[in-house]
């Protein structure tokens, strides 16, 4: 009962829709219509739409910085608006990721023959609030102003996403009273493997629970036993930073100190977290942040000259090429980390090329595209101050934020999402006997596919990509593999992905970690790793220990 309440209370403070009645009057701007019948108050438009014959939805951050509203339920919200901020590259690649991976099942003989897939993808701004925006327009329909959701049930079979866990948790929520299978692509917090809360949900990234496993295993290979701990205030910094300490409570590894970096940043917090970090002996740190913590914080660290630091970096950071440039090497240079499988996706290159403004003249997403990489604007007009593209322009692999196709991560994600859907939902149609609990009657009567069917299929898939095996666990996780990855100088100065060896979860205890020292560039452009720990916290770190194990 309580989630019920919660899910319409989100419903009306949301503002989707609204029951024309006399009650409201007095907290509505405007009068209602004498006859009671739904309304639409305003609309959230989907970046790019297919139709087929089963849709499914995708939600990416494909802005940053939404200028957060003020939504108190008292007055009528305004339209949702993403554009005017910037333009998040290499999620507008996963999308097209996305769009990719359905024309091709579309055209495959073998997946879906005599079915299409459509699909519709919305922008979530990277903001919670927007993805909830962003579900509830997916359950309207394609066109909320004809949606007929009053009467008739959503189309809508399954979702892909969301980015960040925080996201996740909360769309998962929406969806589950409807039974909507989810599948995301890069939320990793081990809170989303609890299937009593999360019953709908699944994912192609392995969970945090595996990723705390293998850094602390990491810092006990190089005997790292005095560290320092960086996160981001969301639930993904909070679980993964709990699952560290509870891993390394069995070890001679201490924490000197652990800070969050604020939701709502201020130059001021991030310049006393700096400051700890500088009167610290320990010289190791472990970060659970990504891309939009980090970016506000380097930015201070940078103007206070903070060198030395060894950062380990988690599957959020560590592959993140907004910090590959080269002035970010003097402070970033060593960093080494663990990242998701990357893969690959042999036409997904030449798809980027097709996603044009010359081909897509009406999508206002695209023009963004050349506008953030370009700095023109491919169709002028009073709104925008760029000055006019020449239409000779061409993507080119120094838009490597784009373009850059060599070793997919979060887009193999994407791309396996979708096809784990497309091999579900063909299993179902071909009524293939299930082992779970609705095998009984989990098989498709003629094509009146529901959403719950798939979700049984999908918990029961097992299928092949380039030779690597997909299926979901119980609690609805993939398999628990990373690369781990190394900062090294390019030849041109600028920072470099490179590969130094993986961490495998299928294998024994202590056999997990394959790591090529002899290839690793550590902090300092120094050949050998770090040496941190501090002799006399470290006696008084591990009495401490002992004295929990003994009074447990």
């Amino acid at each position: 009962m309580t989630s019920l309440h919660a899910l319409f209370s989100l419903l009306y403070s949301i503002s989707v829709l609204t029951l024309t009645d006399s009650s409201l009057s007095s907290i509505t701007t405007e009068a209602p219509p004498a006859a009671s019948k739904c309304t639409l108050l305003n609309s959230f438009q989907p970046g790019f739409v297919v139709q087929g014959d089963y849709v499914i939805g995708g939600i990416f951050p494909l802005h940053f910085n939404l200028k957060k509203p003020d939504l108190n339920s008292t007055y009528r919200p305004p339209p949702i608006d993403c554009n005017g901020h910037r333009l998040y590259p290499r999620a507008f690649r996963w999308a097209q990721t996305m769009r990719l991976a359905v024309e091709e099942i579309n055209q495959n003989p073998v997946v879906l023959p005599n079915h299409t897939l459509g699909y519709t993808i919305f922008d979530s701004c990277g903001y919670p609030l927007t993805g909830q925006r962003a579900v509830l327009s997916m359950l309207n329909g394609v066109s909320e102003e004809n949606s007929s959701v009053c009467t008739n049930a959503s189309s809508l079979l399954a979702v892909i996403g969301a980015s960040g866990s925080a996201q996740s948790i909360v769309l998962s929520r929406i969806l589950q009273p409807f039974r909507i299978p989810m599948i995301s692509y890069s939320s990793s917090c081990a809170c989303l493997s609890d299937r009593q809360k999360y019953p709908t949900f699944f994912r192609v990234i392995p969970s945090d629970d595996y990723q705390v496993k293998a850094i602390a295993r990491m810092l006990v290979h190089f005997n790292w036993t005095w560290v320092g701990l960086l996160r981001g205030d969301n639930d993904y910094g909070r679980f993964a930073a709990k699952g560290l300490l509870r891993e390394l409570k069995e070890t001679k590894v201490c924490v000197a100190y652990q800070e969050m970096i604020p939701l709502l940043y201020t130059r001021q917090g991030g310049l006393r977290i700096m400051k700890v970090m500088r009167s610290s002996t320990a010289k190791v740190v472990v970060v659970f942040a990504g891309e939009g913590e980090m970016t506000t914080f380097l930015r201070d660290y940078m103007t206070q000259n903070i060198t030395g630091i060894q950062w380990v970096g988690s599957e959020a950071l560590i592959t993140v090429s907004a910090f590959s440039g080269r002035e970010y090497y003097p402070y970033l240079g060593g960093t080494i980390g663990f990242g998701t499988k990357k893969g690959h996706i042999s036409r997904l290159g030449d798809f980027l090329q097709t996603v044009n403004p010359k081909r897509y003249p009406d999508n206002v997403l695209v023009h963004e595209l050349w506008e953030s990489l370009y700095g023109c604007s491919p169709f002028p007009s009073s709104v925008t101050q760029m000055p006019p593209c020449s239409g000779q322009e061409s993507l080119l692999e120094q838009h490597s934020a784009y373009m850059n196709t060599s070793s997919p991560r979060v887009a193999y994600n994407v791309y396996k999402a979708v096809y784990a859907i497309a091999h579900s939902l063909h299993n179902l149609l071909l009524c293939q006997p299930g082992r779970g609990p609705f095998q009984n009657n989990s098989c498709a009567q003629s094509n009146n596919i529901h959403p719950w069917q798939l979700q049984h299929y999908l918990q029961e898939v097992n299928f092949q990509i380039a030779g690597e095996e997909v299926d979901f666990d119980a609690k609805g996780d993939s398999i628990p593999y990373y690369d781990i990855i190394n900062w090294q100088r390019g030849p041109a100065g600028n920072i470099e992905f490179v590969d130094v060896g993986l961490f495998d979860g299928t294998k024994a205890v202590g056999e997990e970690l394959l790591i090529q020292e002899d290839g690793i560039m550590w902090a300092g452009h120094q050949s050998e790793a770090s040496c941190s720990h501090c002799v006399f916290t470290f006696i008084r770190c591990q009495l401490l220990k002992f004295c929990r194990l003994r009074w447990r």
